[in-house]
């Protein structure tokens, strides 16, 4: 049976300041190091066989992929289909300067629904590209899949497998360097077993 891990990379500085990253390549910090060294320790007696590991294109995922991948054997892999969102003119900004430079738009999406304005990837288009990356990934695997992938793509693709509404706070906050479970369902589908496992008492900044 195809398991299939979904695992936010780990923190970075812009993480920390509370800077929104979307698709700027930040590094990891070393709280995020050893916070995927923490993850990998709780994945890895969750795995069974020879998982593959298939990491977003950005340096912060594929620097935590590497960290999990050094707890066993496995394959590893990277694809573009599971970076971060895109956010436009609001990578970088801190939480104040986005509702002082966009109130309106900073407003709707803290109440979990879509800003409007040019450069925003929207939920839908993130959803269909994480949501067939795991279609193909889980149809040429026999065995798990460890996704490592980013706080909004990660949840997307969650919620999109789930058949959950892609807006609202649903699932809540996707922590650093936290994984969740996903198992064939039954009655067709995926089947949400575990989530956020290792995520933190205090909610970082995304």
């Amino acid at each position: 049976m195809t398991r299939l891990y979904v695992v936010r990379h780990g923190q970075t500085d812009w993480n920390l300041a509370g800077r929104l990253q979307g698709s700027s390549d930040i590094e990891l910090n070393d709280t995020g190091r050893a916070q995927a060294r923490a993850a990998a320790a709780s994945l890895w007696p969750e795995l069974s066989g020879t998982p593959v590991i298939v990491s977003s294109t950005l340096g912060r995922a594929i620097e935590t992929a590497r960290i999990i991948a050094r707890g066993g054997e496995c394959e590893l892999h990277q694809d573009a289909r599971l970076g971060e969102r895109r956010y436009g003119p609001w990578e970088g900004l801190l939480a104040h300067e986005r509702a002082e430079q966009y109130p309106d738009a900073d407003a709707a999406w803290r109440a979990g629904f879509e800003p409007d304005f040019d450069g925003y990837e929207s939920h839908a288009t993130v959803a269909a590209r994480t949501t067939a990356a795991a279609h193909e990934w889980t149809s040429r695997v026999s065995g798990d899949v460890v996704f490592v992938a980013h706080g909004s793509s990660g949840r997307m693709l969650l919620l999109s497998l789930l058949g959950l509404p892609l807006t609202g706070r649903t699932l809540g906050h996707f922590e650093n360097a936290a994984w969740s479970r996903l198992v064939p369902s039954p009655a067709g589908g995926w089947s949400l077993e575990r989530h956020n496992v290792g995520a933190p008492a205090v909610a970082v900044s995304w």
